[in-house]
């Protein structure tokens, strides 16, 4: 049989893989490289850090209250790692050899948890942005206006 050629690559997948390795570099890559280049920098009292380049970060990291918080850093790392395995492997592989129709309704109870978040901030945002909320009522105590404005519309 002969292989076919990966050449023919359509437009939306090369943009979509554009995206996404932009994405990776953009939120992921460069926040590391600039966390690791400023910890070769030195701390100042009026600026948060400065130019002279050293290692002063990395040899206190030898002092034993920076290396016992280091090392149970790791461990909670490790034992949440391990936990997390436990739980997940197990969970996957139950989907895996459930019946195909019931699958995602279990992958939905498995998301449903991480919408919290999103849950969360939607009141929160609700609670600011409402007629009665923290920023009308603050306007009117400080008389920058004197009705509500309608800042969340629903649609």
């Amino acid at each position: 049989m002969a292989r076919t050629s990966v050449s023919n690559k359509s437009p939306f997948r090369t943009a979509t893989l554009w995206l996404i390795w932009g994405w990776l570099l953009i939120f992921a890559l460069l926040p590391n490289i600039l966390v690791i280049a400023v910890s070769f920098l030195t701390r100042d009292s009026t600026d948060f850090i400065s130019l002279p380049v050293s290692i002063d970060s990395y040899v206190r990291m030898i002092d034993p209250l920076y290396f016992g918080v280091f090392v149970h850093s790791l461990w909670m790392a490790s034992i949440t790692t391990v936990i997390c395995l436990l739980l997940g492997y197990p969970f996957a592989w139950l989907i895996s050899k459930v019946k195909a129709r019931w699958q995602p309704l279990l992958m939905m109870l498995l998301i449903l948890p991480f919408w919290t978040n999103s849950l969360v901030r939607t009141y929160a945002l609700k609670l600011l942005f409402a007629n009665n909320g923290l920023i009308n009522k603050s306007l009117l105590a400080i008389g920058v206006i004197d009705t509500p404005i309608d800042i969340l519309v629903v649609f």
